[in-house]
């Protein structure tokens, strides 16, 4: 057999194996359309059982859904079809979150008759990045320590934000956001009932995921996130908050609403 003919084989073998996962991805697709929210897919193991393809054409079938945002991969469980509702989430939430003890978050899901809560992870006294240290402020003087509180905020048992607040201690302390617990009304409340609260920037971007973002968000390798970062500050300009959230872009609307452009006239 010559070269060319060799390497057209082995072309046309590519070509048949791209084929078969790709129809299978198709039919786990509309799968997932039957089964709806929470439905629970085939495994691996059993659709290479049934014949339906190797262990590689069925990692590629699956991995293709998850690109696609269709289904979450629980260890233990297999892959879940995803609740794909979107979130908005309004700017006006800040203004609205407090009544009844709940935070924006869950003020912005309730007022859509989602079920959101928000999961507190973690709260430690941690030495802040070279990042979180310059925008808040923090120099040799004051000490590069920040109290962090990691939370996760969620749809059912759906995480569709991991968020990271730091504090300056002496700040977090104050507020009583040291402590493990879940802040009533959420912190901004906490912080302006120890502070007057100034203004505060938040920016919006696009990267891709870290590989720590990947498995708590359940994305596919290299997906991207929508990076929310709001830094707040006193009325003397004195950084109180650093809040950085890592989201799913296709599950979270962000609105500015209530925008006043009467300004401008």
């Amino acid at each position: 057999m010559s070269s060319d003919t060799e390497e057209l084989d082995h072309t046309e073998g590519r070509t048949r194996m791209s084929r078969k996962w790709e129809a299978l991805a198709a039919e786990l697709t509309q799968l997932c359309a039957q089964l709806g929210p929470g439905g629970v897919l085939p495994s691996t193991k059993e659709l290479i059982a049934q014949g339906r393809g190797s262990r590689t054409t069925v990692g590629n079938a699956y991995n293709e859904l998850m690109r696609l945002g269709l289904v979450r991969g629980v260890p233990g469980t297999g892959y879940i079809v995803r609740d794909r509702s979107v979130v908005a989430i309004p700017w006006s939430r800040y203004g609205q979150s407090g009544a009844d003890g709940l935070g924006p978050w869950e003020t912005a899901t309730r007022a859509q008759g989602l079920n959101g809560t928000m999961a507190l992870i973690e709260v430690a006294t941690v030495e802040a990045t070279v990042s979180v240290a310059a925008k808040l402020g923090l120099t040799e003087a004051t000490s590069f320590q920040v109290t962090r509180r990691t939370r996760h905020a969620m749809i059912n048992d759906e995480v569709l934000q991991i968020q990271l607040a730091s504090y300056p201690v002496d700040v977090a302390r104050r507020c009583g956001l040291d402590r493990r617990g879940k802040v009533e009304g959420g912190t901004l409340p906490a912080l302006a009932a120890e502070f007057r609260l100034g203004l505060g920037t938040e920016r919006i971007s696009f990267q891709r995921a870290t590989d720590a973002e990947v498995g708590v968000l359940k994305l596919a390798p290299g997906g991207y996130v929508a990076r929310v970062e709001r830094l707040l500050v006193d009325e003397d300009g004195q950084p109180l908050e650093l809040l950085q959230v890592a989201a799913l872009p296709d599950q979270v609307e962000f609105v500015f609403d209530g925008l006043d452009f009467k300004k401008l006239s």
